[in-house]
């Protein structure tokens, strides 16, 4: 009779299927006080069982079958304790689709796989096409795992798992709880068709790698990653298209992050080893998300690109929140999921008082775990709330993302105040109610800088200053910058009291890696210099600010009066070289010259202790269009338009230390705009 009144409760608020499921399971728990503890999982099992409706013959059946095989007996529980909220899309749907992977296929062929932007084009006019003809493909309904799988699939997936299990060198003595959640699930993500892949997978590779010792995990995954270098990212050509099958990606050869990833989280689980997808949703300092793939072994997690990458380890090296990349710059990440089977009955979801439009879609998901430490070093963040709505329980930090503010991380509501747990650092977060399916501020957007302490923006008007500012885009903007800074990365400094530089000293070398931000290098020498040699190694002067330093009253002082002693013409964009000099990161120098070096004067002679410099910084502010700046008091206000330039452009009068972002006219077809702060006269992008 209870389990009657709660379906038709859920099935009259919820219109997915797949929702009512995960609902129905979990107001069952909140009913019957279920406990998770070892004691009392038979009886969770029971209420799985009775969700199951006519399909639970099916599952009885797989328990019957291991009734004395104690450890798989327990395997197949938790997968069938696990299994409400797995769904998958309707089998039928890559019958439907068979004539538009035949015409694809065709267009594939002309291209010899290649893509392009002619090519994909050509693929998303396909498909819109194809849907136009076959609209029932939009319209499938999703089949939940727990009233269709078949009890002869999940014996042949878990016998399988045991199997591998037991040959894997590296993972064969794993425990049981990484076994289960990291080999033994027979699916890799929602939404997809349950079939033979994985056995299609073991069959391929039987015996061929991860069964020998003597031999480098790393070593092995790549020659194994290797074997599928051809399917390749889309380059988000065709995003709608389902794929929903190991065998269609493999037909298709190109798709997503998201489908290389579960694609690789097959193969791998197929072959032993201990496989799965970590996401971050939104990253602190750029736009977009990104999934990737990980390797499980005793505790410790692996991360790859998920496509084939000649430096594809490299994500915990780079996703640390300190670091940057030499070719794509800075990440910073708030946070770090992991797509899980298992089920993490955590937050507003598990808390009946709280409606589903109540909560972000992120956190509807429960099929996910926390990861981030695995990644960097994370702090709880403390917030006092303002204005909390009635009957508001929860609290969600936001980072930004594509012109909006996007949920993280959630927090609950104790005395007006919430903690918010494991957050990255160096982001700028936004603390915010979710009410009706709609964000609402429940505070002052802060910087949780560096060292983990909060810092708020000021909203005041009247203590103002002047903006140089170049671009609109941010920490993405390193990959277009990238010969700028390489253009100067190296380059060696000497020092000398004479123009021939007969007798000089060695001051600094700047690093072969250089970021688009500035950077400092402290001098060691002690010798008095009054003329400074730029040894370049491309022939190329690319800087916005070059500055020298002496020590003077117990702290370092700005040397002013430099100046270049064959200073290089004006540039083509009306760029002096004067712009190294002065006090503004945005203006700048770059151009070529004819030696292998440029010489300084500071004027008289210096013991230099420390040497700024920052890359030249190329300029995206196109003159034909208006750019708009705004700065954070509770919303997005503006302060006004300025033309573009072919070099920096002024804003005058803007509040210092303010939260700003400066839009671009066109925002449909330009979502890189980033929100930044400006310091010291450089822009700070985030």
């Amino acid at each position: 009779m209870l389990y009657n009144k709660i379906l038709k409760f859920v099935t009259c608020c919820y219109s997915k299927f797949s929702f009512k499921i995960f609902i129905c399971f979990l107001v069952l728990i909140c009913f019957t006080n279920i406990s998770c503890n070892t004691g009392k999982r038979d009886y969770t099992l029971e209420e799985v069982l009775h969700l199951a409706r006519s399909n639970r013959i099916e599952l009885e059946r797989v328990l019957n079958y291991y009734k004395n095989h104690t450890l798989k007996l327990k395997a197949a529980k938790f997968l069938i304790a696990n299994m409400p909220g797995s769904f998958s899309q309707n089998a039928e749907i890559n019958e439907i689709c068979a004539p538009f992977y035949f015409e694809y296929d065709s267009l594939a062929k002309d291209y010899q796989y290649a893509m392009n932007a002619e090519r994909g084009r050509k693929i998303d006019s396909l498909w819109s096409n194809f849907v136009t003809r076959y609209p029932q493909v939009r319209n499938l309904t999703y089949q939940s795992d727990l009233e269709n799988i078949s009890a002869e699939r999940l014996i042949t997936e878990i016998d399988l798992a045991f199997d591998l299990w037991r040959k894997n060198i590296y993972t064969k003595d794993s425990s049981f709880e990484e076994f289960c959640e990291y080999i033994l699930p027979y699916r890799r993500m929602n939404g997809l068709v349950i079939d033979n892949s994985r056995e299609i997978f073991q069959k391929r590779h039987k015996g061929s790698y991860f069964t020998q010792s003597g031999k480098d995990m790393i070593n092995e995954a790549d020659s194994l990653l290797y074997e599928y270098r051809h399917l390749t990212h889309s380059q988000f050509w065709g995003t709608q298209i389902p794929i929903l099958s190991a065998s269609t990606f493999e037909h298709l050869r190109h798709g997503l992050c998201e489908h290389r990833c579960w694609y690789n989280s097959m193969l791998f689980s197929s072959l032993g080893m201990a496989a799965a997808v970590d996401f971050v949703p939104a990253w602190g300092n750029r736009n977009n998300n990104h999934t990737w793939n990980v390797l499980i072994k005793d505790g410790k997690s692996y991360a790859f690109e998920s496509f084939w990458d000649e430096d594809r380890w490299k994500y915990k090296r780079i996703y640390n929140n300190k670091t940057f990349d030499f070719n794509h710059g800075r990440f910073r990440l708030a946070k770090v999921y992991r797509h899980s089977f298992k089920n993490y009955f955590e937050g507003p979801i598990m808390d009946k008082r709280v409606d589903k439009s109540d909560i972000p879609e992120l956190f509807r998901n429960f099929k996910k775990k926390d990861v981030s430490h695995e990644y960097f070093d994370t702090i709880n963040v403390a917030v006092s709330l303002q204005n909390i709505p009635i009957d508001t329980h929860y609290a969600y930090l936001c980072a930004w993302n594509f012109h909006k503010w996007e949920p993280v991380q959630w927090g609950k509501i104790v005395k007006n105040k919430v903690i918010f747990e494991g957050m990255g650092k160096d982001i700028i977060y936004l603390p915010c109610y979710f009410n009706n399916n709609l964000l609402s501020y429940a505070g002052a957007p802060f910087l949780l800088n560096k060292s983990g302490k909060i810092e708020y923006f000021s909203t005041n008007i009247k203590d103002n200053e002047d903006l140089y500012i170049k671009h609109y885009a941010g920490a993405p903007l390193h990959y277009g910058n990238k010969w700028n800074n390489i253009s100067i990365g190296g380059t060696t400094i000497l020092g000398s009291n004479n123009l021939e530089f007969k007798q000089s000293d060695t001051l600094c070398v700047f690093p072969d890696s250089v970021e688009i931000y500035g950077d400092k290098i402290t001098v060691s020498s002690n010798k008095f210099v009054r003329y400074v040699r730029l040894s370049l190694p491309y022939r190329k002067l690319a800087f916005s600010d070059l500055s020298f330093y002496q020590f003077e009253n117990g702290k370092d002082k700005k040397i002013t009066g430099t100046k270049f002693l064959s200073p290089p013409k004006i540039t083509d964009n009306d760029e002096s070289v004067l712009n190294i000099f002065d006090e503004h990161k945005a203006t700048g120098y770059k151009s070529d010259v004819n030696n292998d070096f440029i010489d300084i004067d500071l004027g008289k002679e210096f013991i230099i202790s420390r040497i700024n410099f920052t890359p030249y910084f190329e300029a995206g502010l196109k003159s034909d269009l208006e750019f708009e700046l705004f700065y954070w008091n509770n919303g997005w206000k503006s302060i006004g338009k300025q033309k573009g330039s072919n070099k920096h452009v002024i804003f005058k009068d803007v509040p210092k230390n303010a939260l700003l972002i400066l839009k671009h006219p066109d925002i449909k077809n330009r979502p890189g705009s980033r929100p930044f702060i400006y310091r010291e006269n450089e822009v700070l992008w985030y």
